[in-house]
Parts: structure tokens; sequence; C-alpha cells
């Protein structure tokens, strides 16, 4: 019913999408129009309610000034904060630490 292919994934989904709506998905859009993927920003919004255009400090708008999306470039600047332990994260959100198990228990 939710894959992709599913005649009845138009009944059940929220925006109407699938093979049961050939009508709405052929409209007034171009393919590329159709086949454009959301932003990621849209993404973390949709999945995560994280909304990276709203400021966490101030509430105000905030601008995406830059993606990086080089995997060399990212391994640099996350190594950079993990030296800086700015990666950590703060004391009180941290789970309580346990002791390990006791050694006879695996005998």
């Amino acid at each position: 019913m939710f894959a992709p292919n599913s005649k009845y994934r138009v009944a059940v989904t929220p925006a109407k999408r699938g093979k049961g709506n050939q009508a709405k998905a052929q409209g007034d859009k171009t393919s590329e129009q159709r086949h454009k993927a959301m932003t990621w920003a849209q993404r973390l919004k949709r999945v995560f309610n994280i909304d990276v255009s709203i400021c966490p400090q101030c509430g105000g708008e905030a601008k995406v000034i830059a993606s990086i999306e080089d995997q060399p470039i990212i391994d640099k600047i996350l190594a950079h904060l993990m030296k800086k332990g700015a990666l950590l994260p703060p004391p009180e959100l941290l789970p309580a630490t346990r002791a390990p198990p006791d050694s006879d228990w695996f005998a």
C-alpha cells in the first residue's frame, strides 16, 4: 500500500501521490518539475522537525550561505571541531554512566 508503485498509495498518503493519481501527475508541470527533489532543508524540517530557516538563539530568520558536500572537507571540519571539544554535548545532556558488569556474571 505504501510502496511507490502501489495503485492504492494515492488513497493513503497525505500528498495523494502514487500510480492511482495519473491525472494529477500529468498536470501542467514539466518532467523536470515533477521529478525535482526536496531540498535538504525541507527534508530536515519534514523528517526531524528541524527548521534551519529560523535562528535557534533569537528566533529570527536565518539564511543558508553555504552547503558543504565534499567529504574530505567535511572530515577536516569535524576533526577540527573535535580537537576543540565543540562536538561534545553539555554534561547535563549525557546519559548516566554505568559500572561495568561483574566479571563473574560471564563465567
